[in-house]
């Protein structure tokens, strides 16, 4: 009964440690995840905003010149990538701080 109760304490000491380290960890890790939700909606916003909104001024110049969807795909094109170079660009400087 002894040996029971001795096996039982170990394994409970055991895990309360690796919980608790596992916690120390978390608490004291870079940013946590306020800063990691933060990162996520830097890189995300330029990116999202300047997508949709060559797409719409694309879709609107191709409805008023009817030339297709030539003008929205374009800008779609020319949104992500610019939203993808101020995200990069948002990075760099974050990292370098």
């Amino acid at each position: 009964m002894e040996k029971q109760d001795s096996k039982r304490e170990d394994r409970l000491r055991r895990t309360l440690e690796r919980d608790l380290a596992l916690h120390q960890r978390r608490a004291t890790g870079p940013g946590g995840f306020w800063r990691a939700i933060a990162v996520i909606g830097m890189v995300g916003w330029p990116i999202a905003l300047l997508t949709v909104g060559g797409a719409f001024l694309g879709h609107w110049i191709d409805h008023r010149y009817a030339s297709g969807v030539r003008f929205t795909l374009m800008l779609l094109t020319i949104g992500a990538f610019a939203g993808s170079a101020i995200a990069w660009n948002a990075i760099n400087v974050r990292s370098e701080k």
